[in-house]
């Protein structure tokens, strides 16, 4: 009778820690494929916020007030997955939410009418927007990278 408690006991000791091994496993699997389609989705919007960035910040039309009529981002990987940021080290989880501020704020702003009194406050925040979503790109990408990789 002994025998058969401490079988079980060693069984049910061995399930448990398959059981943990597995969910950090799965925990992992779930941070690195969520890294690259983090890493997916901002690479998308590379090229677009940086054409933006380079026009805002040579002589030219981009200098002045601008009317962007293509939405910069709307309803993304960003929204379907903010809860699941927090698992993510505190360094790529505090870029992402940065990345992502500067991109929605440079949303709305870039919604405001050109009619309105408020459109080139709006303007001049949605260019400083913009261009620091660009700057912080490197860093954000080498930070996906490293998650995944």
């Amino acid at each position: 009778m002994r025998e058969v408690i401490i079988g079980a006991l060693i069984g049910g000791i061995i399930g448990f820690f398959s059981a943990f091994a597995l969910w950090k496993c799965q925990i992992k699997y779930d941070k690195k494929n969520l890294a690259r389609g983090f890493d997916i989705e901002i690479s998308s919007l590379e090229s677009k916020i940086k054409l933006y960035a380079r026009a805002f910040d040579t002589p030219g039309p981009g200098a002045g007030l601008v009317k962007i009529e293509q939405t910069l981002y709307n309803n993304g990987l960003f929204f379907d997955c903010r809860k699941e940021i927090s698992s993510f080290d505190r360094d790529l989880s505090d870029t992402l939410f940065e990345f992502y501020t500067y991109l929605l704020t440079a949303e709305r702003d870039r919604k405001i009418d050109s009619s309105d009194i408020y459109f080139k406050q709006a303007n001049d925040e949605m260019k400083s927007s913009i261009k620091k979503a660009c700057e912080i790109l490197p860093k954000l990408k080498e930070l996906l990278k490293h998650e995944y990789e």
